[in-house]
């Protein structure tokens, strides 16, 4: 089934992938890769809207007969990782990297547009489709703030996709999850205030190290002795900033961490057993402690009949056997801004080689893909849009005859 999803294209999207690999932008920087994207959509001639939520574009691949309109998003912006691949389209901006797949998710958008196009789908098709290339998806609420600055049909679209690459899989094959399907994120910062002196002296000291290596061990108990075991969350401590010298013993320690959960109540749970935990140990050695929480991405919730509609159309275009019901993931993703508004899926497209099997997951500085997963991303998504489209249309006339 693979074969059977490669594009005429194939060439060209390589292209314009390594491209975007080569020159990547951290979140609100993505001022080149914006006019890279508008300058191919202008050679398709699909009209767009650029500047949205500050360096977003949004383009309009629109048929002759009224219709549905349906949306698909394509995240932007690169990581602050230098990358480690030996490849001749490794990044030549030092420090930054799409590690996340961004590069492959902007190619499979502005392939999609390609496709309708190519395939006159403006002339028998109905509706229209929106390409949403969207910044600052790192941590900067990117679908937020373009959902705040406003572009034409944004309060008429009626469903929304979006996939996201996801090495564990082999190209040809895609997860998809019933509901929750990533996680809501916080991020957790921990200071803890002693009293610095000597290295050699510490008894005359309240040391917040010792207090902070503690803190750590204890943090990770909240998950496995105050959750139930059929929940699931995760708590990370990230960063652990204190001292200057070996013989110092600082004034203060900071941690800073990411809670991921899958529910409101267990969030609350974790919250409230942070505080006591945090303050329970700096009493306990003699520290002052202050505990910041503060909520990031909420959770990913997918449209469950659309899940169970989306499953079948992929299956018939991937085969069976390829379409996978996976659990939620841990990792937070800002596309639930679109999902609080619109129905939509968030589905993963596998992209490692099936020959090879899996090397390097996402966030890795020796993160790559199987470049055809860019064909079936292109193939797969035309195919569920227009369905979309169709399906959709037919509910609205068999409404409107009711």
């Amino acid at each position: 089934m693979l074969e059977m999803c490669m594009t005429p294209f194939h060439d060209w999207l390589v292209e314009l992938r390594r491209h975007f690999h080569r020159h990547p932008e951290l979140a609100y920087r993505e001022e080149n890769t914006a006019a890279r994207i508008c300058q191919v959509l202008a050679s398709l001639d699909v009209p767009y809207e650029s500047g949205i939520g500050r360096t977003g574009v949004v383009a309009r691949v629109e048929a002759q007969r009224p219709g549905p309109i349906v949306a698909l998003r394509a995240d932007m912006d690169a990581l602050p990782i230098t990358e480690l691949n030996d490849v001749p389209y490794r990044s030549v901006n030092h420090g930054r990297m799409h590690a996340c797949g961004h590069d492959g998710h902007m190619t499979i958008a502005l392939g999609v547009a390609r496709r309708l196009q190519q395939t006159g789908w403006r002339q028998w098709g109905r509706g229209a489709v929106l390409l949403v290339f969207q910044p600052a998806e790192e941590g900067g609420a990117g679908a937020k703030a373009m959902l705040e600055n406003g572009f034409r049909d944004q309060n008429n679209i009626q469903a929304i996709l979006a996939g996201h690459l996801h090495p564990e899989l082999p190209t040809g094959q895609i997860g998809i999850s019933e509901g929750v399907t990533n996680a809501a994120s916080d991020t957790i910062h921990i200071r803890l205030e002693g009293r610095g002196g000597h290295g050699a002296h510490p008894h005359l000291c309240i040391d917040p190290i010792v207090g902070g290596a503690c803190l750590v061990g204890a943090l990770q108990s909240i998950i496995s002795r105050n959750i139930a075991s059929s929940e699931r969350a995760v708590l990370t401590v990230g960063r652990f900033h204190a001292g200057s010298a070996t013989n110092i013993i600082p004034e203060e320690a900071i941690l800073e961490g990411t809670l991921r959960t899958l529910s409101p109540e267990v969030r609350n749970q974790v919250v409230d057993r942070v505080h006591q935990v945090v303050q329970g140990i700096a009493a306990a050695h003699g520290l002052k402690a202050d505990v910041t929480i503060t909520p990031g991405y909420p959770l990913v919730v997918n449209d469950t009949h659309l899940v169970r509609l989306i499953s079948r159309e992929a299956e018939q275009v991937l085969g069976e056997g390829n379409v996978h019901s996976q659990e939620a993931r841990m990792g937070s993703e800002d596309f639930a801004y679109f999902l609080q508004r619109y129905p939509g899926v968030l589905l993963r497209l596998g992209c490692h080689d099936p020959e090879k099997g899996f090397r390097h997951g996402l966030h890795s500085p020796y993160f790559d893909m199987d470049e055809r997963a860019l064909d079936v991303g292109v193939t797969l998504f035309t195919h569920m849009l227009q369905r979309l489209i169709d399906l959709l249309g037919t509910e609205e006339e068999e409404t409107s005859i009711a």
